[in-house]
């Protein structure tokens, strides 16, 4: 038990020193987005760069079929290929 202490000592002040370092001192966090330096000049500009453009959203007119017979019909009437895609999971990713 003797030897567990120092860490355990050590691992507190770590914490304790971590903890709101970089914080602003009371009365001075900014509030709202002119404060952090986002005017609605800079927030039009990095909106524009991150939404997609049209001709990147051309998949959404796209009309997709949720089942594998359903694709095959609208394929064949259609006389196009089949894109069938097959994946194990959510399909957001979060497994």
């Amino acid at each position: 038990m003797i030897g567990l202490r120092l860490p355990l000592a050590l691992l507190a002040a770590a914490l304790l020193v971590g903890c709101g370092g970089d914080a602003p001192p009371p009365g001075k966090t900014p509030t709202d987005a002119a404060a952090k330096g986002l005017d609605p000049a800079k927030l039009a500009t990095y909106r524009a760069l991150v939404l997609p453009k049209a001709s990147e959203r051309a998949w959404e007119q796209i009309e997709w079929q949720t089942s594998y017979e359903s694709g095959l019909r609208a394929s064949s009437a259609q006389q196009k290929p089949l894109l069938l895609w097959v994946m194990n999971g959510h399909p957001l990713g979060c497994t």
